[in-house]
């Protein structure tokens, strides 16, 4: 009797690469391995009894390989879409990727069109997801600025999309200094004109700067909340659209929804 073996790996697109890598060199068949993504503040989310557990650690030239492997062998489209599923918060994404790509691989690019399988239709779901998040945040983010001109934001979105939103703002905002924090996972995206953005863990210290500084007032607060209040029509108030066009969950981190001047 084969034991099943459990890679754990690093919840990102790298580890979950590397994972796949490791899962598929080891030759046990793809019925006696799973993947599962490390939990936060432990390795495991749910000991199962019987099965080896591996810990996989992040290896870029093997997950250089996969991704390869990827985007030459099915298709550029099934690597986005491999992608997108990685920085979802979906629990269980490493396994269902690897799944994803084992039929891939057998059957090539033409897996995009087998949506009555269930694993293809749930990585299609969640990576819809991802990217339906990714695109609200390019209009609801509201960016604050400092005395030393600096533009500071703060998101905190389901998924980990901020390595998605960055290149829009670096792309339309070259000559400014910025920084988009993501508050729920205390990474940050950092831009600075004439090098590439970046993503930095904000140290537990530097956490709480982030939340004092959208406190404080500026003239693009004082804009947002006067363009905010000049084009509201109070006859035309409608709450239950309002809140189907921008989900409440997003507005903590918006301007106008947050009146207090200086």
């Amino acid at each position: 009797m084969t034991n099943k073996r459990i890679f754990l790996c690093d919840d990102s697109i790298d580890g979950i690469f590397t994972a796949v890598y490791q899962a598929w060199s080891s030759r046990l068949g793809h019925a006696n391995v799973k993947l599962e993504e490390k939990c936060e503040g432990s390795k495991y989310s749910n000991i199962e009894l019987f099965a080896e557990y591996v810990v996989v650690d992040t290896d870029l030239t093997q997950s250089y390989k996969v991704a390869k492997a990827i985007r030459e062998k099915i298709s550029e489209e099934v690597y986005e879409i491999c992608c997108l599923a990685a920085m979802s918060d979906y629990g269980g994404k490493a396994d269902l990727i690897y799944r994803f790509l084992v039929l891939g691989f057998a059957v090539g690019c033409s897996i995009v069109e087998h949506l009555s399988n269930e694993v293809v239709n749930r990585i299609f779901r969640i990576s819809k997801n991802v990217n339906n998040e990714h695109h609200h945040l390019l209009g609801f983010i509201r960016f604050s600025q400092l005395e030393n001109g600096l533009l500071v934001a703060t998101i905190h979105p389901k998924n980990n999309v901020l390595s998605l939103i960055t290149p829009h703002f670096a792309d339309r905002l070259p000559q400014e200094r910025f920084i988009i924090y993501d508050g729920g996972r205390k990474i940050a995206s950092v831009h600075v004109p004439g090098t590439p953005w970046m993503l930095v863990q904000v140290p537990e210290a530097d956490q709480n700067r982030f939340g004092e500084l959208m406190k404080y007032g500026d003239r693009y607060k004082d804009l947002w909340i006067t363009f905010f209040d000049s084009i509201a029509i109070k006859e035309r108030e409608n709450y239950k659209l309002q809140r189907g066009n921008l989900p409440i969950r997003f507005r903590a981190d918006m301007t106008e929804f947050n009146r207090s001047r200086h």
